[in-house]
C-alpha cells in the first residue's frame, strides 16, 4: 500500500511540474509576440496567471514618481472590459501587502489574510493571497498579486513558478523600454513559434486527454524539448555537409544540439546537461535560452566570451532557487567563417576532434563546467585554420557513460 501511495505522489508531481513546464512554455512564447507594455502584462494576465488556474490576479507597475502602484492588467473579477481600465487600482509603497512586498522585494504567501493587519479589502474579503515583485536589475518595478477566497489556497511551489513569470516579465518590460533593435529580432523569432504553435497545441490537446499514464506526461515534455531544437531546414542552411547523432535514452534528454547564424559567421554546438530524464530536459531548456541571449541579446560573436556570458545567466537563473541548484552543463561551442576557412572554438570539458590527412587531432576543453565551480575562471578561445576536406566532431560522453558488456563496464 505504501508502495502504491509513493508511487501515486510520483505520478502527481511529475503532472505537476509537467503542468508547471507548460505554463511557463506557452508564457514564454506568447511574451515573444508582446510589443508594448500593455501587451506585455495582459499577456501575463491571460497567458500565464489564467493558465495557472488562479481566480483572482492583478499585475502592477510602478509610476514614474516610484511611489505607486498602478493596476495595468487583471484576471478573474477585477478584470476590466475589453482590457480597458478606468479607475486602475493605485496602492503607495508599503500599503497593503502588495506595498509590503513592493518594499521589502521579497514574494510572500499569506495563508490567512484574516490574522494579517496589512492586507486591506477591496471589493471582498479573501483569505488566501500570494505576491511577488517585478524585479530588474535589483529594482522592483511592478508586483503580482492573487487573492482566493479559501484558506491555505496557494502551495509553496506556487511562489517560485510565480517568481520564475515574474522575472520573465520584468527581462520583457525593460527589453520594450529600452531595446527598440530587438524588434526586428521579436519579429523573426514571432514567425518561427508561429510555425510550431499549431504542432504543439495539437499536441497539447492530445496528452491532456491521456493523463492517466505517467509515460504521456514525459513524452509531451519530449514534445517541448524537440521545438528548442533546430529545424532540419535551419541546420542544412547553416551547415550543409553535416550529420547528427542524437539518441535520447530516457525519451527526453539534458543533451542538445544548437545552431545560430549571424551574418556569414555560423555558430553551432553540442551539449551535455547535468541529469538525466525530465530534469536534465528542463535544465537544457534554461541552457538553449542562455545561449541565444549571449548572441541575440547581448551581441557576443567569440565562442569564451559567449560561454562566460552563457554560464553567467545560468548561474543567475539558478540562484532564483531557494535551493542550492548546482545544475549546469558541458559544452563545445564554435564558430566558422566559411571565406576566411577559420574556426574558433572554447569547451567546457567537451573537446573538439579535427580527422586531417587520415590523423586525429584533438583540442582540449577547459576543465569546467557551465554552472558553478570552485576556481571559476574565463573560458579559453582557440582559432584555428580549417584545410579543405577536414572533418570535424563534437560529441558529448552519451556512448562513452553506457554501461554494458559482460562485466558491465563502460563503453
Amino acid at each position: 500500500m505504501k508502495s502504491e501511495l509513493s508511487t501515486l505522489d510520483t505520478i502527481q508531481q511529475l503532472r505537476k511540474k509537467e503542468r508547471y513546464l507548460e505554463v511557463i512554455y506557452k508564457f514564454a512564447t506568447s511574451l515573444l509576440e508582446a510589443q508594448t507594455i500593455d501587451e506585455v502584462v495582459w499577456t501575463v494576465a491571460k497567458n500565464a496567471i489564467a493558465q495557472l488556474g488562479y481566480v483572482d490576479c492583478v499585475i502592477y507597475l510602478l509610476d514614474t514618481d516610484n511611489k505607486h502602484l498602478i493596476q495595468r492588467a487583471a484576471h478573474g473579477p477585477k478584470n476590466p472590459i475589453a482590457l480597458d481600465i478606468k479607475n486602475p487600482i493605485k496602492l503607495r509603497i508599503g500599503q497593503g501587502v502588495v506595498g509590503d512586498v513592493a518594499k521589502r522585494g521579497k514574494g510572500e504567501i499569506i495563508s490567512d489574510t484574516s490574522s494579517d493587519p496589512r492586507y486591506v479589502v477591496d471589493d471582498d474579503m479573501r483569505l488566501s493571497e500570494i505576491a511577488v515583485p517585478i524585479i530588474h536589475n535589483k529594482k522592483v518595478i511592478g508586483v503580482i498579486d492573487s487573492e482566493h477566497p479559501d484558506k491555505n489556497f496557494y502551495p509553496s511551489d506556487d511562489l517560485q513558478i510565480l517568481e520564475t513569470i515574474a522575472s520573465m516579465t520584468a527581462t520583457k518590460l525593460e527589453q520594450t523600454r529600452n531595446n527598440e533593435e530587438l524588434k526586428q529580432l521579436q519579429l523573426h523569432l514571432q514567425q518561427l513559434v508561429k510555425e510550431r504553435t499549431n504542432d504543439l497545441e495539437k499536441a497539447l490537446v492530445e496528452v491532456n486527454r491521456q493523463k492517466s499514464e505517467i509515460t504521456d506526461s514525459i513524452h509531451y515534455a519530449k514534445r517541448i524539448q524537440c521545438a528548442i531544437l533546430p529545424h532540419e531546414r535551419v541546420l542544412k542552411e547553416n551547415l550543409r555537409n553535416l550529420f547528427i547523432l542524437y539518441k535520447p535514452k530516457d525519451i527526453v534528454a539534458g543533451d542538445f544540439y544548437w545552431t545560430e547564424r549571424v551574418d556569414e559567421t555560423v555558430f553551432f554546438a553540442v551539449a551535455d546537461c547535468t541529469g538525466h530524464g525530465v530534469p536534465g530536459a528542463m535544465v537544457s531548456v534554461v541552457c538553449h535560452n542562455a545561449l541565444n541571449s549571449a548572441i541575440k541579446e547581448f551581441k557576443l560573436r567569440q565562442p569564451a566570451e559567449i560561454l562566460n556570458k552563457v554560464r553567467e545567466l545560468v548561474i543567475e537563473t539558478f540562484e532564483k532557487s531557494d535551493e542550492n541548484v548546482m545544475d549546469g552543463m558541458d559544452i563545445a561551442l564554435c564558430s566558422f567563417e566559411k571565406k576566411e576557412m577559420k574556426l574558433e572554438y572554447s569547451g567546457a570539458y567537451i573537446p573538439l576532434y579535427i580527422i586531417r590527412n587520415g590523423k586525429l587531432l584533438m583540442t582540449k576543453a577547459d576543465k569546467q563546467p557551465i554552472g558553478v565551480h570552485l576556481e571559476s575562471k574565463s573560458f579559453t578561445n582557440h582559432t584555428i585554420n580549417i584545410h579543405q576536406n577536414d572533418s570535424l566532431y563534437i560529441l558529448s560522453d552519451g556512448f562513452a557513460d553506457q554501461f554494458g558488456g559482460d562485466r558491465g563496464k563502460k563503453f
